[in-house]
């Protein structure tokens, strides 16, 4: 496996935090030297020297040269620590591993060469594009800590979190170049087990449901990570987009990350769009209902990147309220123009959501409601 890198998820939400915060996003690139890490170190783990355990250093240093980490590395093992685990301390001139527990006596040197590879990863990620993809994590572990910040950005911070897990494991498959064995690893830290099947438990991850997206909110689920190195291993880059999808339901109105929400507003737009372009739709208050949506007539016509009928229920009822906002914008507003509405509403697959509404919140009662049908269908087929 040579094809990986920063997926998708950390390109797009950097450039988008980068764009709305640009000055504190410029500010947090940068790691200032500390001299408190040293002292922690050196009182709470056990350093492990390359003298006294060569074949550690041996399968860290495998992992260093096959992701093209040229920083020293050093590494320590946590006092303090219980249960198995192992994780970078980020400073940008080295590479800090500390491992807790009994790490090293679970893994054999393949098992750790591919852990090592998860941590270095993270080392790359962060100083990758000049700590692009750092500040974007500091940015968002900021916001989680401000009460005030919206809820699209919470979540925004727990998928960035799950992205960047998956991208460590690729970096630890790359480590090792073998999927069975970065399972193993992955497996017997998550469970403190010393014989892992790994053939057995990627046929148990072949068995999970991922169009229901993780629940996870600093790791995927372990099953999720296994089943995803498989479809890189197998797929390779054609295999990001149903990983991506995994992590966070697309366009649910109810989890939506920032990501999300600029898809759903452009989704949007092109449907207020379609609307003022009907003669029948565009009275002066539905106009200047468009440009509250950012739309102005004349201006050309934006794509519908989503199609309605892919999306969750709940946003679907949300488009077909935004279309029902159109159709009642004039007070005066006849018939026609909700069958208009209407029709459009059936070319996007919306009119069930929409004829609901209608039923629910107009009372037109069953003989208008067909004239309305009726129309529209008219205006459809004709």
């Amino acid at each position: 496996m040579t094809d990986w890198g920063p997926l998708a998820y950390h390109r797009d939400v950097a450039t988008l935090l980068e764009r709305e915060n640009p000055v504190a996003f410029g500010s947090l690139r940068r790691t200032e030297p500390t001299t408190e890490l040293e002292q922690l170190l050196v009182r709470h783990t056990y350093r492990v020297d390359p003298v006294g355990h060569p074949d550690v250093h041996a399968a860290v240093q495998r992992a260093a040269d096959a992701l093209g980490v040229t920083v020293p590395v050093e590494i320590y093992v946590d006092e303090r620590g219980q249960g198995a685990n192992a994780e970078l301390v980020f400073v940008p001139d080295r590479a800090v591993l500390v491992l807790t527990g009994g790490t090293l006596n679970l893994l054999d040197a393949d098992e750790l060469c591919a852990v090592a590879g998860h941590e270095l990863a993270h080392h790359l990620l962060w100083t990758a594009d000049d700590g692009r993809y750092l500040a974007a994590a500091r940015l968002l572990d900021a916001a989680e800590s401000d009460a005030r910040t919206p809820s699209e950005y919470l979540e925004t911070a727990r998928r960035y979190r799950l992205a960047t897990e998956l991208y460590a494991d690729r970096g630890g498959m790359q480590a090792c170049d073998s999927l069975t064995t970065t399972v193993s690893g992955l497996v017997k830290i998550v469970t403190g087990l010393a014989r892992v099947d790994s053939a057995a438990y990627l046929r148990q991850a072949a068995e999970v449901d991922y169009s229901v997206p993780s629940a996870g909110t600093t790791h995927p689920e372990t099953v999720l990570r296994a089943w995803a190195l498989q479809e890189w291993a197998e797929r390779g880059p054609g295999a990001d987009a149903g990983v991506a999808a995994a992590l966070g339901p697309q366009l649910d109105l109810g989890t939506l990350d920032v990501l999300g929400q600029d898809r759903l507003a452009e989704v949007t737009r092109s449907l207020v769009w379609m609307l003022v372009a009907d003669e029948l739709v565009r009275s002066e208050e539905a106009l200047d209902l468009a440009r509250r949506y950012g739309v102005l007539v004349g201006t050309g016509t934006p794509a519908l990147t989503d199609t309605p009928a892919t999306l969750t229920a709940e946003t679907r009822r949300y488009l077909a309220a935004v279309l029902l906002d159109f159709a009642t914008a004039d007070d005066d507003s006849s018939l026609d123009v909700l069958a208009a509405v209407l029709a459009l509403a059936r070319r996007v697959d919306l009119a069930d959501e929409l004829l609901a509404l209608v039923d629910a919140e107009l009372g037109l009662g069953e003989r208008a409601t067909a004239k309305v049908v009726a129309r529209a269908d008219a205006l459809v087929t004709g």
